[in-house]
Order: structure tokens, then C-alpha cells, then sequence
């Protein structure tokens, strides 16, 4: 009777370490439940030697506890397995932590640019080297255009000189007032219609001279041919 009993409770403690192991016990636990197996295989031994117990109720405990411990070592590498995943998740974890961290760090110390800035410096990679041309071209033609402009304004000058000088040849004389009126006239109070006027007056006059001097030029080249056919009259005349 006493066997019975002894049988019943080691019945009723692998039904609750079973019980325990199929709620996934924490592994807290794992050492109580250790001790419990060892001391039902100590109990079961000292039973095996009474030939009141059937063997084959001592075989049906060992059957349990063997798949209790069984169940443990499965249970044990599943823990093992989870330690190996949730490490890896939290490795993977800090990565990610790390990387947005740097990414924001970036985003934070390059500040965005406001909307014309962009369109401003997309629009300036498109045309940097047209306009360094254009630029380029530029300069050359204003460089050009104010070197025509001097030139222009240094043969204007030489031509008032011109003019001046002709005018007063025209003149016969060089007067301290005929210089002031030429000055003002042509350079302080530029007047082109006295300008226009003296011009052709001057070059009215320069006709007329020309014209005078292809006379006189004409007459002496008749005296010369007059005299020349005289002396020759007068050597054909003499005997």
C-alpha cells in the first residue's frame, strides 16, 4: 500500500514537470526542475528492487521522465537559438541606430537649401562654360569698342588740328582771337555748323588756289616753250 502511494507521488510530480515544461517554464527554473528528475530517478531506483511495483508502471515514469529531459534539451538549444537571434537582432539593431544617426548627423550639419539656391546652382552647372564664353567674348568686344572709340576721338582731334591749320594759312595770319574762336568753336563749345561752314570755306579757298597754281604753272611752261621756239627762230634766221 505503501509502494502505492510512493508511485502516485512520483506520478503526480512528472505529470507537473511535464505540465511545467509544456508551458515553457523560464529558465529560471531549469535547476528545480534538475533536481526534482534526480530525485524521482534516485526514488525509482530504490523501487526497481521491490517486487511490488509491476515494471511496467516504473517503465511508464522513466518513459515521461525521459521525454522531460528530452523536452528540456530542446527546450535548452531553443533558448540557445534565441540568445543567437536576439544578439544578432540587437547587433543588426545598433547598426541600423548607428546609420540613421550618422544619416540624421548629415542631414543636420548640410542644412537644405532653399528652392532658388537649387534652381540657381542647377541652372549654373547647365551654362558655367557658356557664360565663361559669352564673358570672354564680351570683354573682347568692349576692349574693341573702346580702343575704335579713342581712335575715332584721336583722329577727330587730328582732323580739327587739320582744319585749323589749313584755316588759318587761308587767313594769312595767326591772331590770339582767331585762336579762341578756333578753340571754342571746335573744342569747348563744338559748333558743327561753323565747323561745316569753315570747312568748305577752306576747302573753297585750297580750289582756288590749286586752280590759280595750275595756271601759273601752265603760263610758265608756255614762256618756256615760246622762248625755246624763239632761239630757235633766230639761229634758223641767221645766214
Amino acid at each position: 500500500m505503501e509502494e502505492n502511494l510512493i508511485l502516485e507521488g512520483l506520478l503526480s510530480m512528472v505529470t507537473e514537470l511535464k505540465e511545467k515544461q509544456e508551458a515553457q517554464v523560464t529558465p529560471a527554473s531549469r535547476e528545480e526542475t534538475l533536481e526534482r528528475l534526480n530525485a524521482i530517478e534516485q526514488a525509482l531506483s530504490e523501487l526497481h528492487s521491490n517486487p511490488a511495483i509491476l515494471e511496467k508502471d516504473l517503465q511508464a515514469i522513466r518513459s515521461q521522465l525521459d521525454d522531460i529531459r528530452n523536452g528540456m534539451q530542446g527546450q535548452q538549444k531553443h533558448i540557445e537559438d534565441t540568445k543567437k537571434i536576439a544578439l544578432e537582432t540587437y547587433r543588426c539593431f545598433k547598426v541600423m541606430i548607428d546609420a540613421l544617426g550618422s544619416c540624421k548627423t548629415d542631414k543636420e550639419e548640410a542644412a537644405p537649401l532653399p528652392l532658388y539656391q537649387r534652381i540657381y546652382n542647377k541652372v549654373a552647372s547647365w551654362i558655367r562654360p557658356e557664360l565663361f564664353l559669352f564673358s570672354a567674348v564680351l570683354v573682347i568686344c568692349s576692349a574693341s569698342i573702346f580702343l575704335n572709340v579713342r581712335l575715332a576721338e584721336r583722329m577727330q582731334q587730328l582732323q580739327d588740328n587739320d582744319m585749323k591749320y589749313r584755316y588759318l594759312l587761308m587767313q594769312g595770319q595767326a591772331e590770339g582771337e582767331t585762336f579762341d574762336m578756333l578753340e571754342n568753336k571746335f573744342k569747348w563749345q563744338r559748333d558743327n555748323g561753323f565747323i561745316r561752314s569753315l570747312t568748305d570755306s577752306v576747302m573753297d579757298f585750297e580750289y582756288r588756289i590749286q586752280k590759280q597754281a595750275e595756271a601759273l604753272e601752265r603760263a610758265r611752261l608756255l614762256n618756256e616753250q615760246a622762248e625755246q621756239l624763239k632761239k630757235e627762230a633766230d639761229k634758223l634766221g641767221k645766214p
